[in-house]
């Protein structure tokens, strides 16, 4: 199996917090989806108090399905990744790739990055059906959504 991303969209939604946020897919080829995602942050305030909102979900048919739907305390997340074996794959991953801290605050001004990240087609059970999903995440800074990450992407047979 192999996964795909196709598309990517990173708004920000309290720009009195959220400094910038960008993001991209790194494409291979003009007509395929990409193996790799890029992003980058930074903020205006020293933050404490990071939740999230994930939802993966992937199409059937014409049905969606909400595969995980979960709410993080990232601040607390960010020394436990490694407790559960879904956020340890990411977290894996992640740590490789990207500079987060590995626990709170997040500074301002500092430029948080995400460089390339990949799905690794080994974690992909060779029974996952060929799907189209979607990866979301919400970021809530002091209980207000302040940013969004949002993939869309398939899974297909190699």
């Amino acid at each position: 199996m192999d996964a795909s991303m196709t598309q990517i969209e990173c708004p920000i939604h309290s720009p009195e917090y959220v400094q910038n946020f960008s993001c991209r897919l790194h494409k291979k080829s003009p007509n395929s989806g990409s193996k790799s995602f890029s992003a980058e942050f930074s903020l205006r305030k020293e933050v404490n108090d990071v939740r999230g909102a994930y939802v993966f979900s992937f199409k059937q048919g014409k049905s969606i399905i909400n595969y995980t739907a979960m709410e993080i305390d990232y601040c607390q997340a960010l020394s436990a990744l490694q407790s559960q074996i879904l956020f340890k794959l990411i977290a894996d991953e992640l740590r490789r790739v990207s500079n987060f801290p590995l626990n709170c605050p997040f500074v301002m001004n500092k430029r948080y990055y995400v460089d390339e990240f990949t799905i690794n087609p080994k974690v992909i059970p060779s029974y996952t059906p060929e799907m189209i999903f979607t990866s979301d995440c919400n970021i809530f800074i002091k209980k207000r959504r302040a940013m969004q990450l949002t993939i869309h992407g398939r899974v297909v047979r190699r």
